[in-house]
């Protein structure tokens, strides 16, 4: 018989649960009380979570009070033994969600805008999904053992931070090159680690090691991992949620009185990833890129300049899951992705600091799909989805940070972007048909040219409390699918879908820019020393003309599981929301224990379809009660999840229910080892992710939208050994 868990049960479990969890703890049977020590003890021997070599001076509590813009040091941790996906570790900042895909390709959604609306940075390189499907995110490029800082600027993000955006800047950065200190000549070392995640036998590890002397230094950075499908709830395996990834990364870094230069070479191997709510599977995903970057000190301030090149073959196809229920579809890209940006940091003007600067990125992008033999609609020739599509922006922007009392501190900026696109003749797989010869005849050469501005204030009149306020006008030119995909075949249209809900899209040419203004004000109040309590609210709104949305042109699939056929369109559309953060330190009994938590609010509306927008995240809150004493830490973590009731029925999508999970995890630091422990679905509950779409394998089978949605991981114990040398 199968077990079904109700939200309600869960959370009535997570209260009776979370006093004796925690005393279970190692912390809590080896502590010795103290209710009187209110400051913080240090953990003597404890390994640091940032990288070898490079000194955290912080104070405790800038890990726990961190600025709603950064994952702290706990959170990366915790995401790293629970997964390998980069994306993972930005999900508990609020007002972050992720859109589920495949096991190292989650797609982040910030306050309601996904993929191409936020830019996203991987060790300063600019990378574009090279799929229909969006398999290959930018965060999927980075191991999340090899994120250092995980940083996210929402809605009016600084202009030098990036353009071609409405909902903001994602950056994941490694961390900083190793030099010997002074009066030593030579440094080497390293750590490696392995980790086991019982739900899906998810075995893996990493390994970082470095040699340095005074001015250079190099190091290796490689992770591997590889896990079957995961099972839900209710022990059911889920299918296509099996992948395995190979990351490795080189870095040289040489140093020069005020003067620094550094080269990344990268590579990477996906033999296979499944896609859950895809009617493709990834079969494989090779890349390697070159990534130099140069900063200096001058008299005046600071000058950067960094030039990459990325390059990848992407193939999909239907792993063994989804061969059991449909054929074979060969699909081919290649994409490649080259640019610089130089920037001009003016320190020399007294209380202004001026940034100037300069970007181009060009994009090149090939999808063609080979025929199959003996089949009748996928031969004789080759299919052209993409050809020889180009995507090219050039940037000029400047910003100005003012602090004009130690209380009033101003940022302004502009920034305008020069965007072409563009791609060649097509083709279907028997040739040109009439939709393809219309395609061809027309001018598909675009040019956009795009504004940004963006005005922030901070007040803070004294030690306990400050207020923020913004406003941006940002920008995003269609990408190439977006523009390009020509055919409403119903097949070909359903191989165009990054949103997991298992509809054909079709593009449109005469697409415009989406064109964002945003308003967003922060309230935050603390205790003098920032070191006992912390509270912040923010609420934000956004007015997105030409948002690019969809209109249901027709309808494809059998009469008992029918799908949408959509276009492409510019619509109005506005978002609006607002998260509630909290924190506080509890004392000392036992070791040190605080509080923290989030809430999360979100809603979006087409103004002209009058419906709701897709994959808007409902209701949610994060509750974590963290632990040390000495080496030991520990939390206990709960998030609630309410009804998702506000859906676009224009995609069909489908309700889900509401739910809480607990999540525990404890780590002990000795001498140059750490072992981290952790249980991901404390009590196995069964639930369906709000973001999580339709199971392609379940709804080819049964055309049931209510037995299709995806179904999130029950229960994982997971371990993690790591040993510095």
């Amino acid at each position: 018989m199968q077990r079904k868990k109700t939200a309600s049960g869960c959370l009535r479990s997570t209260l009776l649960a979370s006093a004796g969890a925690l005393a279970l703890s190692p912390a809590s049977v080896m502590a010795q009380s103290d209710s009187h020590a209110h400051a913080p003890r240090p953990a003597s021997g404890s390994i640091p979570l940032s990288e070898i070599n490079v000194v955290d001076a912080r104070p405790w509590w800038t890990n726990f009070v961190t600025p709603s813009n950064e994952a702290p040091d706990s959170d990366l941790a915790a995401g790293r033994l629970s997964s390998n996906d980069a994306a993972r570790l930005f999900e508990k900042i609020p007002g972050v969600a992720l859109q589920t895909a495949g096991g190292v390709s989650a797609l982040p959604v910030v306050e309601g805008l996904a993929s191409d609306r936020i830019r996203t940075l991987v060790n300063g390189m600019s990378i574009t999904s090279s799929c229909g499907n969006f398999m290959n995110p930018p965060l999927s490029y980075i191991d999340s053992g090899a994120v250092q800082s995980a940083k996210v600027f929402a809605g009016v993000a600084p202009v030098s931070m990036g353009g071609d955006s409405i909902g903001g800047t994602i950056s994941a950065g490694s961390a900083n090159p190793v030099f010997a200190p002074a009066g030593k000549t030579i440094i080497a070392g390293g750590r490696i680690s392995s980790f086991f995640r019982s739900n899906g036998n998810g075995i893996g590890g990493n390994l970082y090691t470095y040699l340095a002397t005074n001015d250079f230094s190099i190091s290796y950075n490689g992770a591997t991992v590889v896990q079957k499908n995961y099972r839900d709830g209710n022990g059911n395996a889920v299918g296509a949620t099996l992948y395995k990834a190979t990351n490795h990364l080189v870095r040289a870094a040489a140093r020069s009185g005020d003067h620094r230069l550094g080269i990344d070479v990268g590579w990477q191997e996906i033999p296979y990833q499944g896609f859950v709510n895809q009617f493709m599977d990834m079969t494989d995903n090779r890349s390697v890129y070159v990534n130099a970057n140069y900063a200096g000190d001058y008299n005046w301030g600071t000058f950067e300049a960094r030039f990459f090149r990325h390059d990848v073959r992407h193939s999909m196809d239907k792993l063994e899951d989804k061969l059991r229920v449909s054929g074979r579809m060969p699909m081919e890209t290649e994409g490649s992705d080259t640019g610089y940006k130089v920037q001009a940091n003016i320190t020399s003007l007294g209380r202004h600091i001026l940034r100037v600067g300069s970007e181009y990125h060009r994009y090149r992008l090939d999808d063609w799909w080979p025929p199959v033999s003996g089949s009748m609609m996928m031969s004789p020739e080759t299919y052209l989805n993409i050809n020889d599509g180009k995507r090219d922006r050039f940037a000029l922007f400047g910003e100005i940070e003012t602090r004009w009392t130690p209380q009033w501190q101003t940022t302004l900026g502009v920034r305008y972007e020069y965007v072409t696109t563009d791609t060649g003749t097509v083709r279907n797989y028997t040739g040109l048909t009439s939709e393809a010869a219309a395609f061809n005849a027309r001018d598909r050469r675009r040019e956009d040219h795009n504004i940004d501005l963006t005005g922030m204030l901070r007040y803070e009149p004294a030690g306990a409390h400050a207020l923020e306020v913004g406003l941006a006008r940002k920008t995003r030119s269609p990408n190439l699918y977006e523009r390009y995909a020509w055919s409403s075949g119903a097949m070909a249209a359903s191989m165009i879908n990054w949103f997991g809900d298992l509809n054909g899209y079709v593009g449109n040419v005469d697409l415009k820019p989406e064109v964002a203004h945003t308003a967003r004000a922060s309230l935050e109040w603390h205790d003098a020393n920032r070191r006992d309590w912390h509270v912040k609210l923010t609420g934000h709104y956004s007015r997105v003309d030409d948002y690019i949305n969809a209109e249901r042109i027709g309808l494809i699939g059998s009469a008992t599981a029918r799908r949408a056929l959509l276009r492409f369109v510019n619509h109005d559309a506005e978002l609006y929301g607002a998260n509630l953060e909290a924190a506080k330190y509890l004392g000392h009994a036992n070791g040190d224990w605080k509080i923290r938590s989030a809430v999360s609010y979100l809603a979006g509306k087409d103004l002209e379809a009058d419906t709701n927008l897709y994959n808007i995240m409902p209701l949610n809150a994060l509750v974590a009660l963290d632990h040390t004493l000495g080496n030991w830490s520990s939390t206990l973590e709960v998030l609630a999840v309410t009804d998702k009731d506000r859906v676009d029925t224009l995609r069909f999508e489908q309700n889900t229910e509401a739910y809480a999970l607990v999540n525990l995890r404890t780590s002990y630091a000795l001498g140059k080892a750490r072992l981290d422990l952790g249980i991901d679905n404390l009590f196995d509950s069964d639930y369906q992710p709000p973001l999580g779409g339709l199971s392609a394998i379940i709804f080819t089978q049964t055309g049931n939208r209510n037995t299709a949605r995806v179904q999130g991981p029950g229960r994982s114990f997971n371990a993690g050994l790591t040993v510095e040398f």
